[in-house]
């Protein structure tokens, strides 16, 4: 844990994540614009959140159930005391839970201190007919705040048409920070020369071409395209390949030039990532997610024209799917800029602002 520091009024940040890094890093887009004068604080799920002392942020760890391996009963009750001793113990003038499901306590830990403003961060694109019930939850939020989709046309969720502040798609980096090619090489190991493909689908074998991941790598160096991946769980198999990259950093999207085309998941980062930042992108949704429509996601931004999209690799179809990708990845990216509507990130961080210097008046 970080030290706190300072006097000024505290934004409590709050993600969920027993192991990924979706939440966190949005609430980090938002920290990251917020104006001087306030101090931001992270307590998070995610086995993650070291990252967050990179950008000078005091941070807390509470681990998730699963990584507690308490029932549930159990878990509720010590995520209850916790938050309300983080709450009670820095006073936020307001607090940010980035999540779509509020876990009980927090309730407890917001009216613990009434003159914290709360805001629930709620992305949308929930898969038909799914968690509705959370959103009975809203009465425990001073305001909902809705990052924005690309696809959100496509959005048949639960969330559509509910009140929320809605801003556009947010991403922790703009086009403007990212590296150039040469040096976002130069930073990630990668070799100087010779075209590189990012393929980011989650767990996989590298050599199985029954298995997504495998597919996608065989395709890829059929045409003599250099393969990175990101999956941590097939660090072995990619030390032993020589046309095969393990990548480490955080974040990848600042260094998303190193990479010539991508074969990536739909999830919300990665997907507005790859699509702000101009990297040409087959998606591969995976819909085996709880609640993240990540299929609507995919396949609408196909249907514009900035993205291929399909379900499996697996089948047989990935090696015209990856020719297809290398002849006019480029073009759809080029329709997929043209399209930004900016990030959404600076306008989330000047509700929180605004929020956070009227509870601090409370």
């Amino acid at each position: 844990m970080s030290p706190a520091r300072g006097k000024d009024p505290v934004v409590l940040l709050v993600s969920s994540n027993g192991a990924g890094m979706g939440h966190l890093t949005r609430l980090l887009a938002y920290q990251r614009r917020l104006p001087s004068g306030l101090r931001p604080h992270v307590v998070s799920l995610s086995q993650a959140v070291p990252v967050v002392s990179t950008y000078g942020v005091a941070w807390e760890y509470l681990p998730s159930k699963q990584a507690t391996g308490m029932d549930s009963g159990e878990w509720r009750w010590l995520f209850a005391e916790r938050m309300v001793e983080v709450v009670q113990r820095l006073r936020p003038a307001v607090l940010v839970f980035d999540g779509t499901h509020p876990y009980a306590g927090l309730d407890e830990a917001i009216a613990s201190s009434p003159g914290t403003r709360a805001v629930w961060s709620r992305r949308a694109m929930w898969k038909e007919r799914r968690n509705s019930h959370q959103l009975e939850k809203v009465s425990w939020f001073d305001a909902v705040l809705e990052p924005g989709d690309l696809s959100a046309p496509a959005d048949r969720g639960a969330t559509v048409g509910t009140t929320a502040h809605r801003v556009g798609p947010v991403t922790l980096v703009d086009r403007a920070e990212c590296s150039e090619r040469a040096a976002a090489r130069a930073a990630l190991g990668l070799p100087a020369d010779g075209p590189l493909a990012l393929v980011s689908l989650g767990a996989g074998n590298i050599n199985d071409t029954t298995d997504e991941v495998g597919a996608a790598v065989s395709a890829l160096s059929a045409r003599g395209v250099g393969v990175c991946v990101t999956q941590a769980g097939i660090a072995e198999q990619a030390r032993a390949a020589d046309d095969v990259h393990l990548v480490r950093h955080f974040p990848i999207s600042e260094h998303l030039a190193a990479f010539d085309v991508a074969i990536a998941a739909a999830g919300y980062n990665s997907f507005h990532e790859h699509l702000r930042l101009g990297l040409p992108t087959l998606f591969v949704p995976n819909d085996e997610t709880s609640l993240d429509d990540q299929v609507a996601r995919a396949e609408y931004a196909a249907a514009q024209g900035w993205a291929l999209c399909r379900r499996s690799l697996a089948g047989g179809g990935a090696q015209a799917a990856v020719d297809e990708l290398l002849e006019h990845g480029p073009e759809l990216a080029e329709r997929a800029l043209a399209a930004d509507p900016g990030n959404g990130a600076a306008d989330a961080a000047r509700l929180l602002a605004d929020l956070a210097l009227d509870g601090a008046r409370r």
